[in-house]
């Protein structure tokens, strides 16, 4: 069998490393006097001796050698850390439990996937989306597959984007916004446009939040108040509107 080179090493060590913290049941202690202001600043080189003693998978991202590794790991461990301290207050048991379910359903090592996450968020300010993700699932809010739906839209979706997601809570359009919303599957076509809008401004189409745009807002972003609403499709004609026939209406309960 072929050794396994300096690389694959310092792979594997961060994501046992991450796993180990993941389930650290001190990690409340380790962060509790951290605030987020000092988040970045403990991650400069001189002053985070402290900090990666006791979370060393912050050393083992940052210890790369080339400079565009380096920027891109320092950005890793800059997530880690607000990950870390997204969910300091979380128990070792739901934390395990999280972990057990998120392994059994996705057969897949969550410490690697949870890094794989973090790595592809666009902005680091989606981790704390992606905390209060975990814990709606944790508190049983959502299932496993409705958080992986949540974070595979959340990839895909820029930071100013997702802070107007809540416009989509009624029959609503915006160009560029509305696209990019529907790309990501955060909403979908309520009303159809039969062609005859009689302005720009009165436009027929408008998007309305999916129920994986329902759970990032309530549960990802916090937004309280959201009434849940059957998803059918409806036709608006130039005179009135025409509610589809049942051969027509798609109807989604959440």
């Amino acid at each position: 069998m072929k050794p396994m080179s300096d690389q694959e090493n310092n792979t594997k060590s961060v994501i046992q490393s991450f796993d180990y913290t993941f389930e650290n049941e001190n990690l409340i202690d380790i962060l509790s006097q951290t605030g987020e202001v000092g988040l970045d600043y403990m991650l400069d080189i001189a002053n985070a001796s402290a900090i990666i003693k006791d979370i060393p998978v912050l050393g083992l991202i940052v210890s790369g050698t080339k400079t565009i590794a380096n920027i891109r790991n320092y950005v890793l461990a800059n997530k880690v850390l607000k990950f870390f301290y997204g969910i300091k207050d979380v128990s070792i048991e739901r934390r395990q439990k999280f972990a057990e379910e998120y392994c059994k359903e996705n057969r897949e090592d969550t410490a690697t996937a949870l890094l794989s996450i973090l790595d592809r968020l666009n902005n680091h300010n989606h981790v704390s989306i992606i905390c209060h993700l975990m814990q709606a699932k944790m508190k049983e809010k959502i299932s496993i597959a409705e958080f992986n739906r949540a974070v595979l839209a959340l990839e895909r979706t820029s930071y100013t984007d997702v802070n107007q997601l809540s416009k989509f809570t009624e029959d609503y359009y915006e160009e560029g916004l509305a696209e990019a919303f529907e790309s990501a599957g955060l909403v979908y076509q309520s009303v159809i446009d039969n062609g005859k809008a009689v302005s720009d401004s009165d436009r027929g189409a408008k998007m309305r939040l999916s129920p994986t745009g329902r759970i990032l807002l309530v549960y990802g972003l916090n937004v309280e108040n959201i009434a849940y609403t059957p998803r059918i499709t409806e036709v608006k004609s130039s005179s009135h509107w025409d509610t589809l026939g049942d051969a027509q209406v798609i109807l989604v309960k959440e």
